[in-house]
């Protein structure tokens, strides 16, 4: 099954107060370039990078900076392409959809929504949630949990998508899942993938959980 990866990166980082995005990491890479590395390294077919008009992709992986991987259109063979979310700031739901308009151009059978401030999020994580919804060939959806909720990564079948389009302002994935039209399967990630920078106290608890990590080994 082709599914394309549409990582959400054109947030207005309010309750951070400055660019989450940016945040340089333990070891010297931004914070979202985790997250868009884990997409890359994993086998979803494509992945989509929704910015902001303004954002000037410094942020990007050192190795995608200096290679040209990356494309603003659709270009077989390309893994990696950047989609300029125009309305962004009309809510979540505006760069959903323009990542979204951008995978079905080539016909993708599915995609999995992916938050860029979601950095500890891994390769194996998403092929898991991939995987599920490849088997679960009567789910309209599956998606990451962390024992209680569903959250993203999500991954929808294409014909999901309209429902996608039909949501608006800040609306997001959850709704279409808390709704028992559809049907979902469920895949159990550790807590941590779930971290997001959102707040500097949330941010300490990523910086605190990579530094620990990387003492262990």
């Amino acid at each position: 099954m082709r599914v394309t990866g549409i990582l959400l990166a054109a947030g207005k980082s309010t309750r951070l107060g400055r660019d989450k995005l940016a945040v340089v990491m333990p070891d010297g890479r931004a914070l979202a370039a985790w997250s868009l590395q884990a997409a890359l390294d994993s086998d979803l077919e494509q992945v989509i990078c929704v910015v902001k008009p303004e954002d000037s992709l410094a942020w990007l992986p050192e190795n995608i900076l200096h290679v040209s991987e990356c494309s603003s259109t659709y270009r077989r063979g390309t893994k990696l392409q950047i989609a300029l979310s125009t309305e962004y700031s009309s809510g979540m739901a505006a760069s959903l959809q323009c990542g979204l308009k951008e995978a079905t151009e080539y016909g993708a059978e599915g995609v999995m929504i992916l938050l860029a401030d979601q950095p500890l999020i891994r390769a194996q994580d998403i092929n898991q949630v991939s995987a599920a919804l490849s088997l679960n060939k009567l789910s309209d959806y599956a998606a990451a949990a962390d024992g209680e909720r569903l959250k993203p990564p999500v991954a929808f079948r294409s014909h999901m998508f309209e429902h996608l389009l039909a949501l608006g302002g800040d609306e997001g994935a959850r709704k279409i899942m808390r709704n028992d039209t559809f049907s979902g399967t469920q895949v159990t990630l550790p807590d941590f993938c779930f971290w997001d920078a959102d707040t500097e106290s949330e941010l300490k608890r990523i910086m605190d959980y990579v530094n620990e990590s990387a003492q262990m080994k």
